[in-house]
């Protein structure tokens, strides 16, 4: 049996102001009430993720904690994505839980057809 590897390395983050410009400018455009997904292709041979929290959340504790929880389920979950995108995820303030931020984005993907 093949282990999953569960691990977020530097490769599959986008990291470059440019990459994520092209995302936003070129990417299709996926929302729901609480996170916005962007994706756009990519050459590479994975996905590769960037996670942005909007200004609009009561601190930066709070805006860093969204993040993280997101990047958690883009962890646990990337397996399951078709490879060769990259996907830009905007938080929004509204929940406070994994499984909260884990539904939404599982239902942007699905929306997105991202999902194997």
């Amino acid at each position: 049996m093949e282990k999953l590897k569960q691990d977020f390395p530097k490769s599959e983050k986008v990291r470059n102001k440019s990459e994520i410009d092209r995302i936003f400018r070129t990417g299709a455009r996926f929302s729901c009430k609480g996170m916005v997904l962007r994706v756009a292709r990519n050459s590479l041979g994975g996905s590769r993720a960037v996670f942005v929290a909007v200004r609009s959340f009561e601190g930066a504790v709070q805006r860093n904690r969204a993040k993280r929880i997101a990047r958690e389920v883009w962890r646990l979950n990337k397996h399951r994505i078709i490879p060769g995108r990259d996907l830009a995820f905007v938080l929004y303030p509204g929940y406070d839980s994994f499984a909260e931020c884990s539904g939404l984005m599982l239902l942007l993907l699905r929306k997105a057809g991202l999902i194997r």
